[in-house]
């Protein structure tokens, strides 16, 4: 089993709102980057949601977006039939080929296809889940750690 252990830096611990200062900008410059990696996944998007950071504390960030287009593409959706409005027809071309691939920070770019199609409706397979939000958590649970000690040991 892994274990962990406390490093207190000697010039830190006697100076209680530098080491505050050391957090506070550690924090906030992770949340943007955090933030620039959620940017990146709709990169190539017409219609990009924001993306915002909150602070309900001192000591947390909340990186998120209310866009309902990424919430479902993060969640993934089900099958489900799509029926044109008021009686007209729908039109689409295929292939289809995604912006977006599942777990990949990343945004490319995708096709509506060539061929055009007429159809008064079609069963839809679903959309595969992005969870774009798991793959950059574990990213950064990976480096916050690293990032903080540097912050920490550049001030020693």
């Amino acid at each position: 089993m892994a274990g962990s252990r406390v490093i207190l830096p000697k010039k830190l611990v006697g100076d209680p709102q530098k080491m505050a200062r050391i957090v506070t900008n550690t924090l906030n410059a992770t949340a943007k980057n955090i933030q620039v990696d959620f940017e990146v996944t709709t990169q190539t998007w017409g219609d990009k949601p924001e993306f915002t950071i909150e602070q309900p504390d001192p000591y947390t960030r909340i990186v998120g977006t209310d866009g309902e287009i990424y919430s479902m593409l993060n969640e993934g959706t089900p099958e489900h039939d799509i029926r044109p409005r008021n009686k007209k027809i729908l039109r689409f071309g295929t292939p289809f080929r995604a912006k977006t691939i599942p777990r990949s920070i990343s945004s490319g770019p995708g096709s509506q296809g060539k061929n055009i199609v007429w159809s008064r409706g079609v069963h839809h397979p679903g959309t595969k889940p992005r969870k774009w939000d798991e793959a950059i958590r574990e990213k950064w649970d990976g480096l916050v750690g690293a990032i903080f000690q540097r912050a920490i040991d550049s001030e020693e």
